[in-house]
């Protein structure tokens, strides 16, 4: 199935139910379709069918018919961060190979002077009033077919995905409708969602787990989904779910902190929310128990993906709770994991090693990055970078990944294990570790740690806190408290 089938269809069995709704703005799903099915005729007629379309759309209506007026023309959606600075718009559009782009009337002034220097982009649309009215500027035709640079044709190609970011080079991850499809079934296997469920949209909608787990798992149940209008503040976010009764949100371990430092005012916002889903980070044991015992009438979802798998590959359920609190999950249904040593053999139960994966949610590959696409994809298998472990039962323990590791006094810290450990102090609300250059050490610890109130904890308490629980080579040689750690536009940690 491609995934625009999936506005069709929704059009078909209920065309005057509302779709998406952001802020005063609504769209029905025939509505939705109707909209996608115009902007595909227009790029139609402008000889611009089967190209690869550039949104740079803020989360909002205008981003979903961008989304799948695109996919209607069977061209390849290609979804860029509103966060990306406007001097690398035409470099991104470049690698994207881009035939135009698409965005809203607040950047349409940025991204036609990039797109100007771009040879391939032929044309800028403008989206306004919820996608019902747009703008076309045509560009002057520079190059006559667009470049392949040694990438195979894919008739199944669906998207080009931004990896996270946290990366000095981020990448375009190529997924199919087949891997999105499959990745979606899956993931309802466990969310079992309805069109009764009612959803949020509160991350960035050019993010893989809000493209696959959100917007096109949501609209694949018939639900409504509300997007929240501006940047995250809690106190909006738990309005919109008061307000409109959502029982289905997906949000990061950052969001759940920030919910359980208010939770007593959070809680009453919160009766209609049945289900909340979360990955992108582990999470620490001390404060999901927390989360749990704050918010009893809430099932939570914890999960481990990536973006090269489509992203959703385990899922822990609230059945599984609280035995494997510490652990990410089984895998989902027609996904297949295993942990390996560094000559890729199959680890048992219980040992430490690689984390690779395999299915039909696996991606195609890296866009215009063969050697890379051949480094990660071995044998049929993703390999992830992720290290960690499986027990007996098949449930996954990820413990940090393999480029972070810290080499203090000869040894392998993972440097997740340490922040988890820290953040299971009562004061502490985040926590970042790294590896400094030592003479003596190779690598010093060091733990920067953001405190849940203005008063900053005692340092000597939260090492004694953690020689109870580390060992001593693990323990941070030096902590230092910050008022905010960095992080990217999915409110993910950004490392180094």
């Amino acid at each position: 199935m491609k995934i625009h089938e999936i506005i069709r269809r929704g059009a078909a069995r209920h065309a005057g139910r509302t779709a998406l709704r952001h802020g005063s703005d609504q769209i029905t799903y025939g509505e939705l379709d109707a909209l996608s099915d115009a902007l595909a005729q227009s790029l139609r007629d402008q000889e611009l069918s089967a190209g690869h379309g550039f949104l740079f759309l803020p989360n909002s209506i205008e981003y979903a018919v961008g989304y799948f007026g695109v996919a209607k023309t069977e061209g390849i959606v290609a979804p860029t961060p509103i966060s990306l600075p406007h001097d690398r718009l035409a470099g991104e559009m470049a690698y994207c190979d881009a035939a135009y782009a698409i965005t809203d009337s607040q950047h349409a002034d940025a991204v036609h002077s990039e797109a100007q220097r771009v040879g391939t982009v032929r044309a800028v649309i403008t989206l306004h009033d919820a996608g019902r009215r747009m703008e076309m500027k045509s560009l002057p035709v520079r190059n006559g077919s667009l470049p392949t640079n040694g990438v195979p044709p894919h008739d199944d190609l669906a998207v080009l995905i931004s990896t996270s970011g946290t990366a000095s080079d981020p990448k375009r991850v190529m997924l199919s409708h087949a891997n999105l499809t499959a990745n979606i079934r899956s993931f309802n296997r466990i969310a079992q969602l309805s069109e009764n469920d009612v959803g949020a949209i509160v991350l960035p909608m050019t993010a893989v787990g809000t493209n696959t787990t959100e917007l096109l798992a949501y609209l694949s149940a018939g639900m409504t989904i509300n997007i929240l209008k501006g940047i995250f503040v809690l106190g909006n976010f738990c309005k919109l779910l008061e307000q409109q009764q959502v029982t289905v949100v997906n949000v990061t371990p950052f969001i759940l902190s920030t919910m359980l430092s208010r939770s007593e005012e959070v809680a009453a916002k919160l009766a209609s929310v049945k289900k909340i889903f979360f990955a992108s980070a582990p999470f620490a044991v001390e404060p999901f128990r927390q989360l749990i015992a704050a918010f009893p009438q809430t099932g939570f979802y914890y999960g481990y993906g990536l973006t090269e798998a489509s992203p959703r590959c385990t899922t822990l359920a609230p059945g599984d709770q609280p035995d494997k609190l510490e652990s990410s999950g089984r895998a989902l249904q027609d996904v297949e994991l295993a942990v390996v040593d560094d000559e890729g053999r199959v680890l048992p139960p219980g040992a430490f090693g690689e984390i690779v994966v395999r299915g039909p949610n696996v991606m195609l590959g890296y866009y215009k990055k063969p050697a890379e696409t051949a480094r990660v994809l071995q044998n049929g298998w993703l390999t992830t970078g992720d290290c960690g472990y499986q027990d007996e039962d098949g449930f996954l323990y990820i413990r940090g990944r393999k480029k972070n590791i810290i080499i203090t006094r000869g040894i392998s810290v993972n440097p997740e294990e340490v922040e988890q450990e820290i953040l299971g102090y009562p004061d502490v609300s985040e926590a970042y570790v790294a590896g400094c250059n030592d003479d003596r050490l190779g690598e010093s610890i060091v733990a920067y740690v953001v405190s849940r109130t203005e008063t900053q904890p005692d340092q000597g308490s939260l090492k004694e806190y953690l020689r109870h629980r580390l060992d001593p080579v693990k323990i941070p040689s030096r902590i230092e408290f910050v008022s905010q750690l960095r992080r990217n536009h999915n409110m993910k940690l950004i490392r180094g």
